[in-house]
């Protein structure tokens, strides 16, 4: 069964803390891979993410669901603002066909979340 496009977008649920980060402002995310998502796949996603987060930067991080096809990497970058509390992760997916990649730019909240926040006015440096 497929979760509806707040929930299946989960990577809001990027959870260093144990709680989920707001899902706010992720309609963006509609006709990507991540909205092709099952259950299986977000949480496999939101795994990798959270290893993604807390990883050395430039590390690819991968993540495959055999069962769906579904899969993807995920590689941190420093912040380009220089905010010790934000990570840049560039993400690829794939799911159902469909290839989705961007740039997202998460913040650590005081309570240990990581919520998606602005993306970054510059492009990481590799």
């Amino acid at each position: 069964m497929r979760k509806n496009i707040l929930t299946a977008l989960g990577f809001a649920l990027v959870l260093l803390a144990g709680g989920p980060s707001q899902a706010a402002n992720m309609g963006f995310m509609a006709d990507q891979a991540m909205s092709r998502f099952t259950d299986q796949d977000a949480e496999l996603f939101n795994q990798a993410a959270g290893k993604a987060l807390m990883g050395k930067e430039g590390t690819e991080i991968n993540w495959s669901n055999p069962a769906t096809g579904a899969f993807g990497t995920l590689t941190p970058y420093p912040d380009p603002e220089k905010n010790a509390d934000c990570r840049v992760i560039h993400m690829v997916n794939i799911a159902e066909n469909v290839k989705s990649a961007g740039y997202y730019r998460f913040c650590k909240s005081a309570d240990g979340t990581w919520p998606p926040v602005m993306p970054p006015r510059k492009s990481p440096a590799k």
